[in-house]
This record gives structure tokens, C-alpha cells and sequence, in this order.
């Protein structure tokens, strides 16, 4: 029986979402590609997209190869640092925020949308990891 570390079903649907087709395409399409024939035997009839697929996937988790399970459990990596990195740069930008992007909602990328674009007013730390994480999402 395969486990997938550190992923609850919560996370997934929230995180493969984002990591599908937004920020880590290319982990999201080596999950696809190792778990090729889980998709077809199991999740043949879901309809692509919002991480979709990838749900199927985790709910035939008992089912799927060593492969593929090793291939989740990689992503799952890159969305625990995901979380992580967002949740730090909430933290630190938290007074920028409040002062340039009080009315902003959450969500979709549009708090760092807004810290980019005021940037230059930023306090020095924050303007940092904004840099670095726009950097990051830009590859």
C-alpha cells in the first residue's frame, strides 16, 4: 500500500491546482508522465483540469505503481516548499500588505501581483522576497 507523504486531501486539491498548471508545470507533467497508465486504467473518464486528474489519482492511491507513487510524493515536495515560501513571504510582507494591498483578496496570485507593483515602496526585506518569489514563479 503506497502513502503519499505529507499530502492531506485538502492540500492536494489546493496545491496540484496550483501546481498543475500555474507555477510548477513541469513537476505536474512528470507526475502525468510516470502515472501514464494509472490514468488511463483509472481516471480515463475525468475531465482535465483544476488538478482533476491528479485527485483521481490520490484516490486510487492503493492501486497505483511504485513509479508513480515516487513521482506524487516528488510534488508533493515542491508544494510543501510552495506553501512554505508563500506563507514566508506573507509573514515577512505582512506590514507592505496591509499598507498597499489592504483590499486586495487572496488568492489567484494577486497579494504578490499587487507587492509587485509596488515594489519600489516596499520595505527592503519584503521587496526581496517579492523579487526572488516573482523571479521563481517567472521559470
Amino acid at each position: 500500500m503506497l502513502k503519499f507523504k505529507r499530502l492531506s486531501s485538502a492540500a492536494l486539491a489546493i496545491g496540484l491546482t496550483v501546481g498543475s498548471g500555474v507555477i510548477y508545470p513541469a513537476s505536474a507533467q512528470g507526475v502525468l508522465e510516470a502515472c501514464e497508465p494509472e490514468i488511463v486504467e483509472f481516471c480515463s473518464t475525468v475531465e482535465p483540469g483544476n488538478g482533476r486528474v491528479l485527485s483521481c489519482l490520490y484516490a486510487h492511491e492503493t492501486k497505483i505503481s511504485r513509479t508513480c507513487g515516487d513521482a506524487f510524493d516528488d510534488i508533493g515536495d515542491v508544494i510543501d516548499g510552495l506553501f512554505f515560501t508563500i506563507g514566508s513571504t506573507l509573514a515577512i510582507c505582512d506590514a507592505d500588505l496591509q499598507k498597499h494591498c489592504a483590499d486586495t483578496r487572496f488568492g489567484q496570485g494577486r497579494l504578490l501581483s499587487c507587492l509587485a507593483e509596488v515594489q519600489a515602496d516596499l520595505e527592503p526585506a519584503c521587496s526581496g522576497v517579492v523579487a526572488e518569489l516573482s523571479g521563481e514563479l517567472a521559470n
